[in-house]
C-alpha cells in the first residue's frame, strides 16, 4: 500500500513541480532582463512576482518538495523498500530541499525589490543575486525532477512485478 501511495506523491509532485518554469526563467527570461535592463526587470517582478507570485511560487515550490518528501516517507513506511526506488526516492527529496534552501537565499532578495525603489545600483545587485541564485536553484530543480522520473518509472517496474533483475528460464 505505501508503494502505492509513494506512487501517487511522485507523480503529483511531477505535476506540481515547474521544472519549465524555472528553465524558462533561468534560461529565456533573466537574459532578457539583462538586455532590457534592471529597472524593467524590477517594474515587472513587483508586479509578477511580488503579485499573484507570492501565492503561486510558493504553492508550487513548497507543495512540489512537501508531495516529494511525502512520496519518500510513504516508501520508507513501506514493508517492500526495494533500492532500485530508495535511491531516486530519496535523491528527489534531497534535491528538493536543496531548491528551499536556495529559494530561502534568493526570495528575500525579490523581497526587498519595493524598498530598493529605482536605485540602479541596488537594482543591478538585486538582479545579479536573485539571477545567481536562479541559477543554481534551477540546476536542482532539474535533479529533482529528473529523480523524480526515475522513481516513477522504478515504482512502475516494482508494481508490474518487474525487479530489474534478469528472469531464470524455467526447464
Amino acid at each position: 500500500m505505501s508503494l502505492r501511495l509513494a506512487l501517487v506523491f511522485i507523480v503529483a509532485a511531477l505535476l506540481l513541480s515547474g521544472f519549465g518554469a524555472s528553465f524558462g526563467r533561468t534560461l529565456i527570461e533573466m537574459p532578457a532582463w539583462r538586455y532590457v535592463g534592471v529597472q524593467t526587470w524590477a517594474e515587472f517582478s513587483r508586479a509578477a512576482d511580488l503579485g499573484n507570485g507570492k501565492i503561486i511560487y510558493p504553492l508550487e515550490g513548497i507543495g512540489g518538495m512537501l508531495l516529494t518528501a511525502a512520496a519518500a516517507i510513504a516508501f520508507r513506511l513501506s514493508p517492500n523498500r526495494p533500492l532500485m526506488v530508495a535511491i531516486p526516492v530519496y535523491a528527489a527529496a534531497l534535491m528538493y530541499v536543496a531548491v528551499l534552501l536556495c529559494t530561502t537565499q534568493a526570495a528575500p532578495i525579490m523581497l526587498s525589490l519595493p524598498r530598493l525603489g529605482g536605485d540602479p545600483v541596488a537594482l543591478r545587485k538585486a538582479f545579479d543575486g536573485f539571477n545567481r541564485w536562479g541559477n543554481v536553484r534551477a540546476v536542482f530543480v532539474a535533479l529533482g525532477y529528473c529523480a523524480d522520473l526515475w522513481a516513477l518509472v522504478a515504482l512502475l517496474r516494482v508494481s508490474s512485478g518487474h525487479s530489474g533483475k534478469p528472469s531464470q528460464a524455467q526447464p
